[in-house]
Formats: structure tokens, C-alpha cells, sequence
């Protein structure tokens, strides 16, 4: 295991000059105002529209799209997916299927399409191809590999806006399978919801035909509240009496594990609830602005950093499309858990996501290529708020205080 600094999410600032590192995109007149009569196909014809692909099955999170593909589908072998990834959707496959194998990442922290290649195996179902924070993962040779041995290629693009392009086709259209989240940490910063998306008949022939639970409402309502709470009162609150317990650092690791393995061993995928569905209607009829903003945001960061050795920044190309959801810094040199005290000190919040899977009970025994460069890569990185809430005038400043880092 890592020595323990490196299972530290850093302190959080006492007092906030720039957004936290999660920007919520929904508002609470999203729950007052209809979008339209039809709700729920006006959402399925968006999505369906932004991600390039004819079919779309609205659910309650992106993971029941997930089960349905394992239980409706069949794609009950296993699957081959990297260890940066969300637990609870590992704990799904691993309790759902014959497991999960661990890829490497490329230096994108995407799905290496080598390290995948090494692995697949006579019982391999699919590969889960993530756009890890919103960084479009090798497509092309994903699709090819996939078709060379016969397997699906299932795109988790809970991190991906709609109308990002490769070669012409969307992302989200090139696997056989694409999962959405409306969920307030991804693109479309809404409360929870989700989708999956397909351009094969069979698969949404199987898929539409599963049984669906009754919306959780319960769970709808303390979304709402938790995400006001989490992440639209964060700066207020931790600066009151009983709030500043919560800005040291803490065990970011102990944090995920707290999903226990068992968790998913009897799984009911449910409809989206109707407020779910008008709230993220409400925001995908904003992501085009949204996305620009991030894209800004994130260029001017890019120009403000240049040529500084200290930092690898995230970058876009024609086929390795960045949405930005996240601004992910790699670090040459240096402790991040320093640069996170650097930085809280300016009154800017970082932090890291998705510690290595095998590193984590439960994954121990799966099978894995060389992983080395996702634990690397997971050590040296921490994501800067440079979302949709964040000003040029933040981003200025939060280039200034990366540049006076020693």
C-alpha cells in the first residue's frame, strides 16, 4: 500500500477566493419551471442528439445502465476496465459479473488500449472505456480492438459532454454501449439521474425490455439537499464554528472503501424521477455554454502555465478531444499534499479522485497488467476549480498562486 500522505485529500481552505473544485450547474428554478410537455422524450431526443446515437433509456444512475448490459445483455464475463475508476460501479461489476481486470492508463489517465490488449481473455465480455475527466479516451484503437476479438466496447462518458467529435463521429457513439450520469460532479452538474445510450438495436431491444423499479423519491429529495449543502454552501460553511473540523486533510482512501464490496450483490435499476428528468432537460439545454466556458477557462489556465516544468497540463486534440469537466494537474516534481497547502492558503480548493482500485479491499485478487503508471499518476495529480463558476479574473489568480509554488 501507499505510504499514508499519499491517502490524503488536502486541507480545504479557511476561507474561499475561488469555487470548490465541484461546480453544481443546476438551479432551483429548474424544479419550478416545466421544459416542455414531454419531459422525459424531450430529454432521451437531446441526449440522443448530443451523443450521436438513436436509442436511450433513462434511469435512475449511470451504474443501472451498467447492470442492465450485464443481466439484460448478457455481458456477464468479465470486464476489463482500469483501476482509476468509481468504486461503486467496480463493486456493481465485480459482484455482477465473472469480475473485472485492470488495465493501465495512458498519460492521459484514460484506458491504455495495450495494457487492455494484454488482458483480454477467453471469458472477457467487454471493455469499460472511461473519459476520465472529461479527456476522450483512444477511441479509434479501443474500436478496433474491441472488434478484433469480438467484444463490447462500453463507453462510460459520466465525465464526456455531448457534441465532442472524433473523426467525425460523436463520442458516446463509438462503442456499443454509452452511459450517462445527470449527477451534480459530472458535465451536465444536475441531482443524480442517469442514461444509457445505444446505437445497436439488440442491445436496446434487451435493454428496454428489463423490468425498471419505481423512482426513488426519498433519494431524489436528499440529493437536493446535500448538494446545497456540499457544495453551494461549502465556502460559507466551513468557515462557522462547527464547519472548521472539516477542512483539515483527510483519509481519501478510508473515504471510498467505506462502499463495501457486498454493497451490490442484489441490484434494482430504477426509472428517473420526473424532477430529475426536468432538471437535467434544464441543464443540457445549457451544456453548450457551459462547455465553453470551460474550455475557456481551461485555455487560459494552459496559457498562464506554459513552459512551467513543474506541471504536465491536460490537453485537447482533434482525436483526443478534453471537455474539461475536470482540470487535472500532473505533477513533474514535488508534493502535491505541499501544493494543496500552497494553495489553500490562497483560498483555492484542489483535490484527487479515484484511488486505485487493487490497491483497495475487495480488488486485491483481480487480475491486473502492470499498473504502475495509474499509481503514479493517481500520486501526482490534483484537480484545480477551473469550472463554469469560475471567473478569468479566479483563473488568474489561481495561475498566479501555482506560479509562486516553491
Amino acid at each position: 500500500m501507499h505510504d499514508f500522505e499519499t491517502r490524503l485529500q488536502p486541507a480545504k481552505p479557511s476561507s474561499y477566493r475561488l469555487p470548490p473544485v465541484v461546480q453544481p450547474q443546476w438551479r432551483l428554478a429548474d424544479l419550478l419551471t416545466r421544459q416542455a410537455e414531454d419531459e422525459d422524450g424531450a430529454l432521451r431526443r437531446q441526449l440522443c442528439e448530443s451523443y450521436g446515437v438513436r436509442h436511450c433509456l433513462l434511469l435512475d444512475r449511470a451504474r443501472s445502465g451498467i447492470y442492465l448490459l450485464c443481466k439484460a445483455f448478457d455481458l456477464d464475463g468479465e470486464w476489463i476496465l482500469t483501476s482509476l475508476m468509481h468504486r461503486p460501479t467496480a463493486v456493481l461489476l465485480q459482484n455482477q459479473t465473472a469480475g473485472v481486470a485492470f488495465a493501465d492508463v495512458d498519460e492521459h489517465l484514460t484506458i491504455d488500449a495495450d495494457s487492455a490488449a494484454r488482458l483480454i481473455a477467453p471469458n472477457t465480455s467487454a471493455i469499460l472505456a472511461t473519459h476520465t475527466y472529461g479527456k476522450a479516451a483512444d477511441m479509434l484503437a479501443l474500436r478496433e480492438l474491441a472488434d478484433q476479438h469480438g467484444i463490447a466496447l462500453i463507453e462510460n462518458a459520466v465525465h464526456m459532454d455531448g457534441h465532442c467529435t472524433v473523426q467525425g463521429r460523436a463520442v458516446g457513439a463509438w462503442g456499443d454501449a454509452t452511459v450517462v450520469s445527470f449527477n451534480v460532479d459530472k458535465p451536465l452538474g444536475a441531482i443524480l439521474g442517469g442514461a444509457l445510450l445505444t446505437n445497436r438495436d439488440d442491445i436496446w431491444a434487451a435493454v428496454s425490455a428489463h423490468a425498471l423499479g419505481t423512482p426513488n423519491t426519498k433519494e431524489m429529495r436528499e440529493r437536493i439537499r446535500t448538494t446545497f449543502a456540499a457544495y453551494r454552501l461549502k465556502p460559507l460553511a466551513l468557515r462557522l464554528p462547527l464547519g472548521r473540523r472539516h477542512r483539515a486533510a483527510v483519509d481519501g482512501v478510508q473515504e471510498i472503501e467505506h462502499f463495501a464490496i457486498d454493497t451490490y450483490t442484489h441490484y434494482k435499476p430504477r426509472r428517473i424521477h420526473s424532477w430529475q428528468a426536468r432538471v437535467a432537460l434544464a441543464c443540457l439545454r445549457r451544456e453548450v455554454r457551459a462547455s465553453e466556458i470551460r474550455k475557456s477557462n481551461a485555455d487560459r489556465l494552459q496559457r498562464k502555465l506554459q513552459g512551467d516544468a513543474r506541471f504536465a497540463l491536460p490537453i485537447s486534440t482533434a482525436d483526443r478531444p478534453h471537455t474539461y469537466t475536470y482540470y487535472p494537474l500532473i505533477l513533474c516534481e514535488g508534493s502535491r499534499m505541499d501544493l494543496g497547502r500552497h494553495l489553500a492558503a490562497a483560498g483555492i480548493e484542489t483535490k484527487w479522485r479515484l484511488a486505485p482500485l487493487h490497491t483497495q479491499a475487495g480488488f486485491n485478487e483481480a487480475r491486473c497488467d502492470d499498473l504502475s503508471r495509474s499509481v503514479s499518476l493517481w500520486q501526482q495529480h490534483l484537480l484545480v476549480p477551473a469550472g463554469t463558476s469560475t471567473s478569468a479574473a479566479q483563473i488568474d489568480h489561481l495561475a498566479d498562486a501555482l506560479l509562486s509554488w516553491r
